[in-house]
């Protein structure tokens, strides 16, 4: 009984298959780092790389760094949700502005940000501003895709209610149709975070230290030039579980609490 219960939390329970997978490359890992004649700077143990994500936090370098990384990707994030959000309702009042945002996402959403580096050095030099233009760039485009999908897709019934009430243009793209956009665009900022996240930790480490201690993106910059790859490895772990927390924890309850319980509302009613 007790192993059936054990096998059905794991394929119904994703948190439990998630563990022992990673438990499973944890003891592969250390088997390697012990058995398989590997150089310590290479693959160091298990125990090296906690001890150095002690360490970092004892000293408070991985703790103020992680705070700055969080900090400048949140404010990222806010740009390019209200920059999403304009230009969506700006499409949705107008044609002409419809045709725009069109043509500007086709252009822009297919750039990687890797490739405007150059370019944003020149504008906005190796500081903050840079930073925070890589962030958007990955963010807002995915973001912009799926809310205006997310308007088009409302049922037309929705529209046609809120002329009925003689409701102005500007009032059924923020009162109805926005609304209805929901599911879309949490779609969409799910995406742009992954993105985001990303593109954060690889202009950190192109630009350097930004503000007083840098960005996580640094800190392992920083470990591989010391050659550290306990430290190289306990970054790379703190930026891992950073993503997991958020998509998991954040992203995933945002949906129990929304998506799904108006989801079940509905079907409810329906019946």
């Amino acid at each position: 009984m007790k192993q059936s219960r054990i096998i059905d939390a794991f394929y119904h329970k994703r948190w439990v298959s998630r563990l022992f997978f990673f438990g499973l490359l944890l003891a592969l890992w250390e088997s390697l780092a012990v058995f398989g004649g590997i150089s310590p700077l290479l693959l160091p143990r298990v125990g090296s790389v906690l001890t150095a994500f002690v360490k970092g936090f004892q000293n408070g370098t991985l703790l103020s760094q992680t705070v700055f990384s969080l900090g400048i990707i949140l404010l990222g994030l806010a740009i390019s949700a209200v920059l999403a959000l304009l230009l969506s309702v700006a499409a949705q009042l107008s044609l002409f502005c419809d045709r725009a945002v069109d043509a500007l996402t086709v252009l822009s959403h297919p750039l990687p940000g890797i490739a405007l580096l150059p370019l944003i050095v020149i504008w906005f030099g190796t500081g903050a501003p840079a930073v925070l233009a890589v962030i958007v760039h990955a963010c807002l485009w995915s973001l912009l895709m799926n809310l205006q999908s997310g308007m088009r897709d409302a049922p037309p019934m929705y529209t046609d209610l809120g002329r009925i009430f003689s409701m102005s243009k500007l009032r059924i793209v923020l009162e109805i149709l926005l609304p209805a956009a929901f599911s879309q665009s949490l779609a969409g900022m799910r995406i742009g975070w992954g993105r985001a996240w990303r593109a954060l930790i690889s202009a950190e480490m192109v630009f350097g230290a930004i503000g007083a201690n840098g960005g996580l993106g640094w800190y392992l910059f920083k470990q591989r030039a010391m050659m550290n790859t306990a430290g190289l490895f306990a970054g790379i772990v703190l930026i891992t579980a950073i993503g997991m927390v958020v998509e998991g924890l954040l992203f995933d309850k945002l949906e129990k609490a929304t998506l799904r319980k108006w989801n079940a509302q509905g079907l409810k009613e329906a019946q």
